[in-house]
C-alpha cells in the first residue's frame, strides 16, 4: 500500500463494506485529497 501511494500519481479511498454505517479507512500519511474522496465514497455507498 505504501509503495503504491508513494510511486504512483493514482488517487485512492479506503471503505469497509457491508458494515451498518459507512466506515472510513485512514491511514496517518494519508493526504487531504485522500480523505476527502475516502469520505465521499463511503457516503455514496452508504
Amino acid at each position: 500500500y505504501k509503495a503504491l501511494m508513494f510511486l504512483s500519481p493514482t488517487k485512492s479511498a479506503g471503505i469497509v463494506v457491508g458494515a451498518k454505517v459507512p466506515v472510513v479507512l485512514l491511514s496517518r500519511a494519508d493526504n487531504q485529497e485522500c480523505k476527502f474522496y475516502s469520505i465521499a465514497m463511503a457516503s455514496v455507498c452508504s
